[in-house]
Order: structure tokens, then C-alpha cells, then sequence
């Protein structure tokens, strides 16, 4: 049998506000503007993209990243979740202990870590 690819495919983020998630964790709810989330995804290749398993110390190179792009479109609906355009998606090659954790279903998808600067969306 040849060796697995590793490879997973993912929303690193939705472009947008969800209108199934009224409030985060944190009480309050954060988005990015399609603009905004294109910036950042752009801005995470230049700075050499590091990936690591449940926002944990020490555990950086468990993701090698191949991809990192915006979706374009049309929407694409894959059960339990749609991509839609403005979305950012991001493959990546699992190391062996990150892939037996992703088929084992530990692992289920990216989030992304990292500072921003809050601000108040305005009506246009």
C-alpha cells in the first residue's frame, strides 16, 4: 500500500459574520470583512506560515502549509459546511503524530492564532 498523503484541506476562516453565531466564547463576536481576511491571509504566507496542534506551546511544525488562498467561488456546499467566495482556505501536509490525530477525529480543523486590532464595523 503506498504511503498516505497527509494532506487536509480546510476554512482557516469565514469571510463575514456567521448568522448562525450570535455570540463567541469570549462574549463577543469578531469577524473579518472579506478586504480585511483577504490582507490577512496574504500577510500569513509572507511571514512563513507555522501551524501547531490545539493553540499549544511546543507543538509548531505539526502542519506544513502547501496552500493558503482565498475561495473565489461559486459556493461550495460540502454537508456540513458551505465555502463560500472571500473565505480563506488553507492545505497543509500533516506530520504522522497531527494525521493519526486528524483520522482518529482529535483534530477536525484549523484555527487560526494571532493579535488584531478591534474595531466597530460601520454601516455603509
Amino acid at each position: 500500500m503506498p504511503d498516505e498523503q497527509r494532506y487536509v484541506l480546510g476554512v482557516a476562516y469565514q469571510a463575514g459574520p456567521d448568522p448562525m453565531i450570535k455570540r463567541g466564547a469570549d462574549g463577543g463576536r469578531d469577524y473579518f470583512s472579506p478586504e480585511e481576511l483577504e490582507k490577512a491571509a496574504w500577510r500569513f504566507l509572507q511571514n512563513g506560515p507555522e501551524s501547531g496542534l490545539f493553540h499549544a506551546d511546543g507543538t509548531e511544525g505539526a502542519a506544513t502549509v502547501v496552500e493558503s488562498y482565498i475561495y473565489r467561488g461559486p459556493d461550495w456546499d460540502l454537508g456540513d459546511v458551505v465555502v463560500k467566495a472571500g473565505d480563506w482556505l488553507v492545505g497543509a501536509i500533516l506530520d504522522e503524530h497531527a494525521w493519526q490525530l486528524y483520522k482518529s477525529g482529535r483534530v477536525t480543523g484549523w484555527s487560526p492564532q494571532g493579535s488584531a486590532r478591534r474595531i466597530t464595523p460601520r454601516s455603509s
